[in-house]
């Protein structure tokens, strides 16, 4: 019914729906739905299957293409993201709020991910972004995650997370800075029904300066969160070490010149996250030399 390499695409959709648990999150992820692969499957699609064969394609066209470029290490245990690590972990056995802040791409958001990573029956990280302003917004992005009931009013919405979460549990919230007060409150008002219960919910927070000032400051309106902040930690970009540059790419060991360059430039506002993208970009380019990663962070625009 269809040639050789639209059965070979179909077979590759139900290898991604084995790899993910399911045909429709598979689809989800191609951007089609279940019910035309599956029309397409059985012959039943009433229109022509050549634009949703063309999709996949695409899909998987890009996936290969990708595949052939650099990739970073998924987790290296620098300087700062091991502290931010240990700083979740604290937070998870003490319970009540901590704050792991500074500047952007020097390893918090990686530190968080991999916490969750090797613990994932009792941790959850959730990203904040501008749009969870309200108490409802953030109460269901958390029951999202843990899976509580979508209750409709803000009060049951509230019981249905806090009677979903368990001992010994943290939250870690990335890019903790949109936050408001009210939000934060929320949070810890989370964390004192453990509390009272004789139990333990760590709330961490992560995110820049603004986060740090807000979170743990000394206004009036803050003293309930600053009294049960049991750390608070700042990073900058100056804590960057050359060991950290030497974990991040082993490419470069022993290339004592390419090195410092990495350093020198992660110590600028482009951080980690800044040198893992100027040496992956020169890789692509297959030149990673100092000429190399010179030329590369000039075409980047980046401070050097």
């Amino acid at each position: 019914m269809y040639t050789p390499e639209q059965e070979e695409l179909l077979r590759r959709v139900d290898e991604l729906a084995k790899k993910e648990g399911s045909q429709n999150k598979a689809c989800e992820i191609i951007g089609v739905s279940s019910g035309t692969i599956s029309a397409v499957k059985n012959g039943t699609y009433k229109a022509s299957p050549e634009k949703i064969f063309e999709k996949i394609s695409s899909y998987f066209g890009v996936k290969e293409e990708a595949a052939l470029t650099y990739k970073e290490i998924d987790y290296v245990d620098t300087h700062i993201s091991s502290q931010v690590y240990e700083i979740i972990r604290a937070c998870q056995i003490k319970g009540g709020l901590a704050i792991a802040c500074g500047d952007a791409g020097i390893g918090k958001t990686k530190a968080a991910k991999q916490f969750v990573k090797s613990n994932p029956t009792n941790s959850v990280l959730i990203t904040v972004n501008p749009c969870i302003t309200s108490v409802k917004a953030l109460l269901k992005a958390i029951a999202d995650r843990i899976g509580a009931i979508q209750e409709r009013t803000i009060n049951e919405l509230w019981f249905a997370v806090a009677n979903k979460l368990s001992d010994g549990m943290v939250l870690i919230f990335d890019e903790a800075q949109h936050l408001n007060i009210k939000n934060i409150e929320i949070l810890r008002s989370l964390s004192d029904y453990f509390l009272d219960k004789e139990q333990t919910l760590g709330i961490c927070f992560i995110g820049n300066l603004e986060a740090a000032s807000k979170i743990g400051g000394k206004k009036a309106e803050f003293a309930q969160i600053t009294n049960r902040t049991k750390q608070k930690k700042i990073y900058t970009v100056k804590q960057v070490a050359l060991d950290d540059i030497k974990k991040l790419f082993p490419p470069l060991e022993n290339k004592d010149k390419e090195l410092d360059l990495l350093l020198a430039i992660a110590q600028t506002p482009q951080g980690i996250r800044g040198v893992v993208n100027l040496f992956g970009n020169a890789y692509d380019n297959n030149n990673i030399t100092y000429a190399g990663l010179i030329a590369m962070a000039k075409h980047m625009d980046m401070q050097i």
